[in-house]
């Protein structure tokens, strides 16, 4: 017979607890007994993994975290670090999840026989569904043009802006901004063009250290919040609505820098995109751009796929890798988001043939300061997996 995953764990860290037989998604790698299971909300009706769900022992119910506000906080138990606290919609006092509160004596089945004997909450589901595997939708390249990415990206703009601040979001405040800065080196009193600026965070920051920037971007409604960022807080920042794979606005060797950030992986025309910024660069101007480290077919794998702790994922899965195709990924709020799939080495073959050398490449690590800054799980989670490539180019300095 075997044993429940979360006991043998709960085991490791405390060898006097009493672990249990597993009764539920027999057969995977994550078999569960009836207390590790998946426990159904009073309030919705749905069923869902036991680390989600909470007790309020005064209603007798047992919410999920869409019936009150949740914070997810240092509070170590047997293996774990941090656990989620609801603030209860029917008592106003605050309920940890069902894995902390069983560490506490505070699990409904601890407190209530009956309500053990009867299974109370307990979701009769014998197992979880894992097939047919989620596949990412894909569209054929052909039938795509740059309206479409416009559009695409428009449409998640106002969403995607609402997560940045003045630095960026996480992943570019605490893991590619440092190499970036440091691949251009001192920008003041230079010629700087943002290609795919988004809403403009970078090329603010590279305005206010004295660069002239230009900003070009082919998402109408982020050209129209860089734009408008700009009207109210003035930078000298001139910005475009246009495709980087066609800036015919842009004189030749006008910019003594240019950079892309997370851009190439999302622009149709790679190839004349990158075309186009070598034009655009001076002899001796470099090309700095940020690609992410995974494909859009990569995906995180966990013995248990509904549990809601990332530590219980055991790995990424990276698949597809060499096939070049465009496709959908869903990222958190945001509508599905069009991107193309594409092995590195074909960023670096475009900007061989486009002139620029390659000089650089570095695979950021988290920051000293997203050390300092972020709590311990994400410092933790940030240790796992490269999230990107920063690349620095050259173009061939002029001769004679």
């Amino acid at each position: 017979m075997s044993s429940c995953f979360y006991c043998d764990r709960i085991q490791s860290a405390d060898a006097a607890y009493t672990g249990r037989a597993a009764q539920y998604d027999l057969g995977s790698e994550a078999p569960r007994c009836a207390w590790h299971w998946r426990f159904i909300c009073d309030c919705c009706g749905a069923a869902g993994h036991y680390m989600t769900r909470f007790f309020c022992p005064r209603a007798g119910q047992l919410f999920c975290g869409a019936a009150g506000s949740v914070e997810y906080r240092a509070a170590p138990f047997w293996d774990r670090h941090e656990a989620w606290f609801l603030r209860c919609p029917a008592c106003g006092e605050e309920h940890a999840s069902l894995d902390r509160a069983e560490f506490e004596g505070a699990h409904p089945w601890q407190m209530a026989p009956d309500a053990r004997t009867e299974r109370r909450w307990l979701s009769p589901e014998p197992y979880l569904q894992r097939y047919p595997p989620a596949n990412v939708p894909t569209v054929r390249m052909e039938t795509l043009s740059d309206a479409d990415i416009d559009a695409n990206w428009s449409r998640n703009a106002d969403i995607w802006n609402a997560t940045y601040d003045s630095q960026g979001d996480r992943t570019r405040k605490y893991f590619s901004d440092p190499v970036v800065f440091a691949f251009l080196g001192d920008v003041a009193g230079q010629d700087v063009l943002d290609a795919g600026c988004g809403a403009g965070y970078l090329a603010r920051i590279l305005a206010q250290r004295g660069a002239r920037v230009v900003g070009v971007e082919n998402a109408r409604r982020f050209y129209e919040l860089a734009t408008a960022r700009e009207a109210s807080d003035a930078l000298g920042i001139a910005y475009y609505h246009a495709s980087i794979s066609n800036m015919p606005f842009l004189a030749d060797a006008s910019f003594d820098a240019v950079v892309a950030n997370f851009v190439l992986m999302d622009v149709l025309d790679y190839t004349t995109a990158v075309a186009e910024i070598a034009r655009v660069l001076r002899p001796g101007g470099r090309f700095v751009f940020v690609i992410t480290h995974t494909s859009t077919h990569g995906h995180w794998v966990a013995p248990a796929p509904d549990s809601p702790r990332r530590e219980d994922r055991s790995g990424w899965l990276e698949d597809r890798y060499f096939v070049r195709d465009a496709g959908y990924s869903q990222w958190g709020a945001l509508h599905p988001v069009l991107g193309f799939n594409r092995p590195f080495r074909d960023y670096i073959a475009a900007c061989r043939a486009a002139g620029l050398a390659l000089r650089d490449i570095e695979e950021p690590e988290l920051s000293a300061q997203g050390r300092r800054e972020l709590p311990p799980w994400d410092v933790r989670e940030a240790s796992r997996l490269a999230y990107n490539w920063v690349v620095r180019c050259e173009k061939a300095p002029a001769t004679g």
